[in-house]
C-alpha cells in the first residue's frame, strides 16, 4: 500500500492535529516579574504598574491562566483594565477617597482584591485587552524605598475552540489518508 498525494497530506494533517492536541494538554508555562510598580507610600491609594501584564494574542484559540503572587502581606494586589487605570491616573492624589473609587476597596478590579493573601496570590483566566497590576498598602503607607516583588506565572493550554479545530483537522487528515491510498 502506497500513499498518493492526498494520503501524504492526510498523514501530515493527522500528525499535526495529534501533536497540537498533546501540546495543548501538556500546556506551556512561563514566569516573570511585574516591573515598574511604585511603592505604595500613601494610604488608601492605588498604584499601578507602568508596563501592562503579558497578553495572549490568541485568546480565542488558547486559554491562559495567570497567577500573581507577591512577597509582602502588608500590601494588596489586583488586576485592572486600561480604562480603570486611566480613570484613577486622572484623579489628583490629594483627592483620593472611597467615593472616587481608587483605593483597595472601591477600585474596579478584574481580578484580585484588597483582602488577597500574598502566600497564595490569586489566579485569573485572562481575557482580551490590556491589563495592569494595581498595588496598595493594607494598613497604611509603606516606608519610602520599600520594594514589593510581584511575580506572575502564565499557563497556556487548550480552549474549547482549539480542541474542536484539532479534532476537525484530525478527521480531515484521517479521511484523506484513507482515500489517498492505492
Amino acid at each position: 500500500m502506497t500513499l498518493l498525494g492526498r494520503g501524504k497530506i492526510g498523514v501530515g494533517l493527522t500528525c499535526f492535529a495529534v501533536l497540537f492536541l498533546v501540546a495543548g494538554m501538556i500546556g506551556f508555562t512561563f514566569e516573570g516579574e511585574v516591573e515598574g510598580v511604585p511603592t505604595p507610600n500613601a494610604p488608601n491609594q492605588a498604584f499601578f504598574s507602568e508596563e501592562p501584564l503579558p497578553s495572549n494574542p490568541l485568546i480565542g484559540i488558547l486559554s491562559t491562566e495567570l497567577t500573581l503572587t507577591w512577597d509582602r502581606n502588608d500590601v494588596w494586589i489586583g488586576i485592572v483594565d486600561e480604562d480603570e487605570k486611566d480613570r484613577c491616573d486622572d484623579v489628583p492624589s490629594s483627592f483620593f477617597s472611597g467615593q472616587l473609587g481608587c483605593d483597595g476597596v472601591s477600585t474596579n478590579f478584574v481580578a484580585g482584591e484588597a483582602n488577597a493573601n500574598a502566600d497564595t496570590g490569586f489566579t485569573w483566566e485572562m481575557e482580551s485587552g490590556t491589563y495592569f497590576a494595581a498595588l496598595g498598602a493594607k494598613d497604611g503607607a509603606l516606608a519610602e524605598g520599600t520594594e514589593v516583588q510581584i511575580d506572575y506565572e502564565a499557563h497556556i493550554g487548550h480552549s474549547l475552540l482549539s480542541i474542536v479545530v484539532s479534532m476537525f483537522i484530525l478527521g480531515i487528515g484521517a479521511t484523506l489518508t484513507y482515500y489517498g491510498r492505492e
